[in-house]
């Protein structure tokens, strides 16, 4: 099989020659050294980004290719302040909105960074028809924190609970979020995209209660998802944190994959996803510090839980060594030949 064939066939619940490698955001500082380009310009240079991102495919052996780095681009083309951050450090929101009405999202493709996810995604399918292009977004309720200011969105999800008229506020909010989603997740399609991974950071027990998970982001990602699927692509959904709470909501919303950090206990996991596929769980820290042995004992262990694929419990830390990421894909290859 293909990388790209093999990542489609276990979100599609289909069987495969080995347990895939995958990865989300990939801004690796060995990378981006390697292919010579500069800071912050791959950020918004599309042959800049596939130079970079597509050597954890070519040289490390990952079977996918993440396009953009980091959780900024809707913010930015909607007109927020964002810290570009270092070549080892990513981009944060700075600023907020007063109020949906306030969100202007008429001219949202135009923007120079999307511009850039679109033409990345395009240039790395022409480039690596193997590799399964998958392209890193915000989901709803992130993005609906983004729009209003992170720190307010904990409070407003906790009185939401409570009073009818906070409900109606966070609802407004996620509903401009999903706007701006289906507008990025249909070009991103349309671009040639084979999956869609989106992060939900904030949607995580540790920032809002689950009970607020259920009521509020379930229905919108679930729209999200249905609208994602009605286009012929699979999604996949990763929520940081202590998400056993939630595992049963994230299954809800029709992704094809589920994504858990290294708190969660991936046998725990899987049992509450059912039939969904479960991902990820090894510590991204080992990526930068972990010894050999520590590799391979994360990714047997996740994978011995149940899981599907073999996933860094986050994204891939920018000072990630390639001989770590290498030593991550050989585990998998190594417990695939023993176990499938």
């Amino acid at each position: 099989m293909t990388s790209r064939e093999r990542v489609l066939a276990m979100l599609n619940g289909e069987p495969v020659d080995r347990i895939p490698v995958i990865s989300g955001s990939a801004m690796v500082v060995e990378y981006i050294q390697k292919s010579g380009v500069t800071w912050p310009e791959y950020h918004r240079n599309a042959e800049m980004m596939v130079s970079v991102a597509s050597l954890m495919h070519t040289d490390a052996g990952i079977d996918n290719i993440v396009v953009p780095f980091g959780m900024f681009i809707e913010s930015i083309a909607l007109g927020l302040e964002v810290n570009m951050g270092a070549i080892d450090i990513q981009p944060s929101v700075r600023s907020a909105f007063e109020k949906p009405e306030d969100v202007n999202y008429e001219h949202f493709l135009e923007d120079r960074y999307v511009q850039t996810t679109i033409e990345a995604i395009k240039l790395a399918k022409e480039k690596f028809p193997d590799a399964a292009i998958c392209s890193f977004l915000v989901a709803p309720v992130t993005l609906a924190g983004n729009l209003m200011g992170v720190e307010k969105l904990p409070v407003l999800s906790l009185k939401c609970l409570k009073q009818e008229k906070k409900m109606k506020e966070i609802q407004e909010w996620i509903s401009t979020a999903l706007q701006i989603n289906k507008i990025y997740a249909r070009a991103c399609i349309k671009a040639g995209a084979d999956v869609l991974y989106y992060s939900d950071a904030s949607a995580s027990p540790s920032l809002v209660m689950p009970q607020f998970y259920y009521n509020a982001a379930v229905p919108a990602t679930k729209e999200l998802g249905d609208f994602i699927h009605s286009l012929g692509c699979p999604w996949e959904l990763h929520i940081c944190g202590q998400t056993l709470p939630i595992i049963e909501g994230m299954a809800s919303t029709g992704a094809n994959c589920l994504s858990i950090e290294q708190a969660v206990k991936m046998n725990e996991a899987t049992k509450l996803a059912g039939k969904v596929p479960v991902v990820g769980n090894v510590t991204p820290l080992l990526m930068i510090e972990g010894t050999e042995e520590q590799i391979t004992g994360a990714v047997r262990k996740a994978l011995d839980g149940g899981a599907k694929g073999s996933m860094l419990g986050c994204g891939t830390p920018p000072l990630s060594t390639s001989d770590r990421l290498k030593m991550w894909v050989r585990a998998a290859k190594e417990w695939s030949i023993e176990n499938l």
